[in-house]
């Protein structure tokens, strides 16, 4: 730790990178079962996704420190927004489940979105006994121009795809998400 503090913030960003790209089959136990073997192809397919998902993090890390908010904090509002503009109320238990932390840390979380400004709770419309995660205007209004400028320089880069290719990509990551998903379930 201490020699990564002493390097600069682009030489962290390179190790948080390589951190990223681990090759877990290195971590699987003699006996605990095989690992496929993989191809050349299989190897740059999984290495530019986990580079993806490292950009993506870094991304996510950047904004939450422009908006003062951590990175689950900043997933849970996005959730909110996103839930929001879908029609869908969200109570602190979706968080709960779509971040996969416990109903105590959801507690906290929640907490700070609403001294921050950013959520307000009010009764659930449908069900008085219950209470709905809403954004605030300064929510919507912070969050909205910071999300939008990365979501059209993403669009446009999905915008170099001949359908095909969108097709290919879109199936890819369908199956992946599954398959991510559905590790550890029983």
């Amino acid at each position: 730790m201490h020699w990564i503090a002493s390097q600069t913030s682009k030489t962290c960003q390179t190790l948080v990178i390589v951190t990223d790209s681990f090759d877990f089959s290195d971590l699987v136990r003699p006996g605990a079962g095989a690992v496929a073997p993989r191809t050349p192809d299989d190897t740059n397919v999984l290495e530019a996704l986990h580079m993806y998902r490292a950009a993506e993090a870094a991304m996510r890390r950047r904004t939450g420190t422009a908006m003062g908010l951590g990175e689950n904090d900043l997933l849970a509002l996005r959730f909110i927004l996103d839930q929001r503009s879908a029609g869908h109320p969200v109570a602190s238990k979706d968080i709960t489940r779509y971040l996969g932390i416990s109903s105590a840390s959801t507690t906290v979380l929640i907490r700070r979105l609403e001294t921050g400004g950013f959520i307000e709770r009010r009764a659930n419309s449908a069900d008085r006994r219950s209470s709905e995660l809403v954004p605030t205007e300064a929510a919507e209004g912070d969050t909205g121009p910071m999300l939008a400028v990365a979501q059209n320089h993403m669009a446009a880069a999905t915008r170099t795809l001949t359908p095909e290719e969108a097709r290919i990509v879109t199936r890819f990551l369908t199956t992946m998400r599954s398959t991510v998903d559905e590790i550890g379930q029983k």
